[in-house]
């Protein structure tokens, strides 16, 4: 442990060129002198300082902020950051300007400050100022080797959660970014309902290089259900009927047809909101029916894995005409998928992160 002297004249030294951690060194400042105030301290809350800038005082004490990057829109997904404290000094390091703020808020949790809620903060009682190193967080500073953690995604669940984050747009960014979340994953169908509040929520996540995502467990709203009624073929088939719950039939040229059309226009709503150069569109199967696909007499020559892919390339050569920078994740349990390669575009992750 480190014992912070809170009696110290102290100043926050933020780099001139990372916009993207102002706010975030403002909560640290914030922050700082609250816990100062519970430790008995009268001292100033710590000025921000621009790094180009004289340092007003050559004796204060210094929280020294750092960013390897520019934090430029292809250095986005480099969360990786470390830092150390010692009784005058206090050294906080991003490989990015995402990892940079990841650091702060890394920093003022091991202070013992936590927001549960968006709008609500928690402190520590009043102690002696230590900083407590933890296990999951670095207990070194080496610049070389920075504490990546994995990129972190936060889903809301399902349209209340969404309607919770849009009534608190700013405050829910705000504790986006305080609890590490490294990017927010918006399902396709807001970005054509909701565009003008995404918007919103995109600029007030570009505040601290969180990254808007698209889509979900959203590879089924490539298909409107409502086809069902005049094309039931192009749903899959199970014990010989067409059901419309999960999925679709992806060797129907007419489903493979219609899923073209409805994926451009989803592509091209978040295209207009989602502000990153490199766009993610995430395409999973449905939530614990990924084997769940079609048993006609085409795609039974296919594993349900395969016809995920098949399904997935078809939605990635769309998407490739549209955006060549752009990609998709894909997900899938493990077995005979292999035989179809995946497009260049499409990624696929091992895990998938939980619903919040």
């Amino acid at each position: 442990m480190t014992t912070i002297d809170f009696s110290k004249e102290w100043q926050v030294i933020v780099p001139s060129d990372i916009p993207q951690a102002k706010k975030a060194a403002a909560d640290l400042s914030r922050c700082f002198g609250l816990l100062a105030t519970l430790n008995g301290s009268k001292a100033k809350v710590p000025e921000l300082i621009n790094a180009l800038e004289p340092m007003p005082s050559k004796t204060a004490s210094c929280i020294v902020l750092n960013c390897e990057k520019s934090g430029s829109d292809s250095d986005l997904r480099r969360n990786g950051f470390a830092w150390r404290a010692k009784s005058g000094r206090i050294e906080i390091f991003g490989e990015s300007s995402r990892g940079l703020c990841n650091g702060i808020y890394s920093f003022i949790a091991a202070m013992g400050v936590s927001w549960p809620e968006p709008g609500e903060e928690t402190l520590p009682k009043a102690g002696t100022g230590l900083v407590r190193d933890n296990a999951s967080e670095p207990s070194h500073f080496d610049e070389k080797k920075t504490f990546a953690s994995p990129w972190r995604r936060f889903m809301p669940a399902g349209k209340r959660g969404l309607s919770k984050i849009f009534a608190k747009n700013e405050a829910f960014t705000t504790w986006a970014a305080r609890n590490r979340y490294d990017a927010l994953v918006i399902p396709m169908a807001a970005f054509v309902s909701d565009g003008q509040k995404l918007k919103q929520l995109d600029k007030n996540a570009q505040e601290y290089s969180i990254a808007l995502e698209a889509g979900g467990h959203d590879l089924s709203s490539l298909l409107p259900r409502k086809a069902f009624l005049f094309h039931r073929d192009y749903f899959r088939m199970e014990d010989g009927k067409r059901k419309m719950d999960h999925h679709f039939c992806p060797t129907n040229p007419g489903a493979l047809r219609l899923i073209g059309k409805e994926a451009e226009k989803l592509f091209r709503a978040a295209g207009e909101v989602i502000s990153s150069v490199r766009k993610v569109f995430h395409l999973w199967p449905d939530n614990g029916a990924e084997n769940a696909w079609c048993s006609c007499p085409t795609c039974r020559a296919f594993t349900t894995q395969e016809q995920n892919r098949i399904a997935v390339n078809a939605a990635a050569d769309i998407l490739a005409a549209i955006n060549p920078d752009a990609i998709i994740t894909f997900y899938e349990n493990s077995g005979e998928g292999e035989k179809i390669s995946i497009r260049k575009n499409a990624l696929k992750l091992e895990k998938l992160p939980d619903s919040e």
